[in-house]
């Protein structure tokens, strides 16, 4: 279910787009797209089962047998998994990339840390690059 608590709040300006968009999402629904998103991000970490098999790299640790691959191209977090089961609300439609976006910010920022500075090089790369989101 998508949330609609407003406990969880949007920590960046990511863009103008997808700004406009959590914030009229939240007015005109009181769905907090960014809640929905930290939930589910925390949810997916914990469970690797939800993982695309391409998208794990094996460890040699016996707690965590798996890391995700968040650098993969296709089918981050298996978007292509819950967007259709969600893509029937009219301010989800058409938003699958906003989403994307979104959640690879949680994942860096609030999951696994962006040691790398990875969030430069994919923004560029999806944002910039798709034009302006």
């Amino acid at each position: 279910s998508l949330q609609s608590q407003n406990e969880i709040e949007q920590p960046i300006y990511l863009t103008e787009d997808i700004n406009k968009w959590l914030e009229n999402t939240w007015v005109k629904y009181n769905v907090n797209i960014w809640a929905f998103a930290s939930d589910y991000m925390s949810r997916f970490y914990d469970n690797d089962s939800l993982w695309p098999t391409e998208h794990k790299i094996r460890t040699m640790d016996k707690w965590e047998p798996y890391i995700y691959d968040y650098k993969q191209k296709s089918n981050l977090f298996n978007l292509n998994m819950l967007y259709p089961r969600i893509s029937g609300k009219p301010f989800i439609k058409g938003k699958k990339q906003y989403l994307e976006v979104i959640m690879m910010y949680i994942w860096l920022d609030s999951i696994v840390g962006d040691e790398e500075n990875y969030w430069e090089e994919y923004f560029t790369k999806t944002v910039k690059v798709l034009g302006k989101l």
